[in-house]
Formats: structure tokens, C-alpha cells, sequence
């Protein structure tokens, strides 16, 4: 898995460097859709609209907290398309799991979590923008093996099954991002991570959002993620990565 992820981030360097001898003689604008983990205080999204090009107007309408269901409901959907995108990344699952915490923001896995992303397709669509599906990211939650249990199969599964059905480019975020995390290793991978209250006064690691780094670093992965995904689209990726 090293050596084809190696190889593969030889060839992407070499169409980001050819894109960048022949830049796109059109801007584009691109819009994040999603909960908190893209937004630009906790996630990826300040890093990920760093590396891309002058060319690309990149829009953040990110929500902490937000699931397909509360985004919707909250009118954040009819605020993200305007201005109106020439391409969509949208991201929810983290906060469709239904569980006792998440209250009336969480979503039937089986039913109204793919209804919504079908929804949310078929209108970005129907308004002429482009989406594109991205699976959650992966949370840090390290077992003594080192390995990462995965807590959103479902969710990530599911939104395989529409992006197939309906035709649409995915970036499968969650995986990139769970074999980096494995890769680094847990106290690595925590280094990216952004830090939160503990019991009994203490600071502990907040295993699901990002710090300034960790925002530069996954926002180049979903970047680079994006140009491979959506070819067209990597003349607006820098040819190389941004820095903080």
C-alpha cells in the first residue's frame, strides 16, 4: 500500500506540474459543503483552500455540527449555492450517526442518510453545479495494535452506493485518511489533531478535528484527491503543497 500510494503521488506531481506550465485560462469557483471537520477553525478547509491555484474562488459554508438533515433544515443548503459553484464537495456522516448525543441531528443509515445525499445531488444538479461526494473522515481513535477502528462504515458504504447509482465523482477521504493516520502512527497522527478538555483538569487529544498543521496537510490530501478524482479540475491544484 506504501509503494502504490508512492506512485501514485509520483504521477499526481506530474500532472500538477504539466497544469501548472499550461494554466486553466477560466477561474472556477468551489464550494464546501459539510460539518466541521471541513470548516476552517477545526478542519481542513483553510488548508485545502490554500492549495489551490488564484484561478479557483474557494468557498467554505462548512457548519460545525451539521448533518444532511440539520444543514438542510438550518438554511445552510440554499446559502451554499450562492454564489453559485461551479463544483460542490459535500461531506456529512459524523453527525448522521444515530446515537444518544447527536439528538434530532442524527439520520436512518438505511433510509434518510442516502435520501439526502441523492437530494442534495439532484439539486446541486438541477442548479448547474457539479457535486462531488466525499466519505467522512476518519476519526483517531487508535487501538493498542495500532490499527484504527473504523466507526462510519455504513455511513461510508452508503455513500459509495449513491455516488455509483447517480454517476457522481467520489473522494474516498476516509479511507485516504485512515491509512495516513496508520502510517504516521497514533502519537504522529495526534500531532495533527487539535486538543480539548479532559477529567480532572488535563488536555487531551480532540480525535476528530485539526489543528493549523493538520488543516494544511489533509486539505492538500483532499486537493490532490480532487484533481486525480476530477481531472479538469487539477489545473487549480498548486503543484506544490501550501505551508501554514
Amino acid at each position: 500500500m506504501q509503494i502504490s500510494r508512492i506512485i501514485a503521488s509520483a504521477a499526481l506531481g506530474l500532472i500538477l506540474a504539466a497544469c501548472a506550465s499550461s494554466p486553466p485560462k477560466e477561474g472556477v469557483r468551489i464550494t464546501l459543503v459539510g460539518d466541521s471537520t471541513q470548516t476552517e477553525k477545526q478542519g481542513y478547509g483553510t488548508g485545502f483552500c490554500a492549495n489551490l491555484t488564484a484561478m479557483a474562488d474557494c468557498i467554505n459554508r462548512a457548519k460545525g455540527g451539521a448533518s444532511t438533515k440539520t444543514y438542510r433544515r438550518d438554511g445552510l443548503w440554499d446559502t451554499a449555492q450562492w454564489p453559485k459553484p461551479n463544483y460542490m464537495l459535500i461531506q456529512f456522516g459524523h453527525n448522521d450517526v444515530q446515537t444518544a448525543s447527536h439528538g434530532d441531528r442524527e439520520t436512518d443509515l438505511a433510509t434518510e442518510y442516502p435520501a439526502n445525499l441523492r437530494r442534495y445531488v439532484t439539486e446541486a444538479r438541477a442548479a448547474g453545479i457539479k457535486p462531488i461526494l466525499v466519505t467522512p473522515i476518519a476519526r483517531r481513535y487508535f487501538q493498542p495494535d495500532g490499527k484504527i477502528i473504523d466507526d462510519l462504515p455504513g455511513h461510508v458504504a452508503a455513500m459509495k452506493v449513491v455516488a455509483a447509482e447517480m454517476k457522481v465523482p467520489l473522494i474516498d477521504l476516509h479511507q485516504i485518511s485512515q491509512d495516513y493516520f496508520e502510517s504516521l502512527g497514533e502519537t504522529e497522527a495526534h500531532k495533527l489533531g487539535a486538543t480539548k478538555a479532559g477529567p480532572n483538569g488535563t488536555i487531551v487529544p480532540d480525535k476528530t478535528h485539526f489543528n493549523q498543521k493538520g488543516s494544511y496537510v489533509l486539505g492538500r490530501m483532499v486537493a490532490e484527491a480532487m484533481a486525480r478524482t476530477v481531472p479538469e479540475l487539477a489545473g487549480y491544484v498548486k503543484p506544490q503543497a501550501a505551508q501554514p
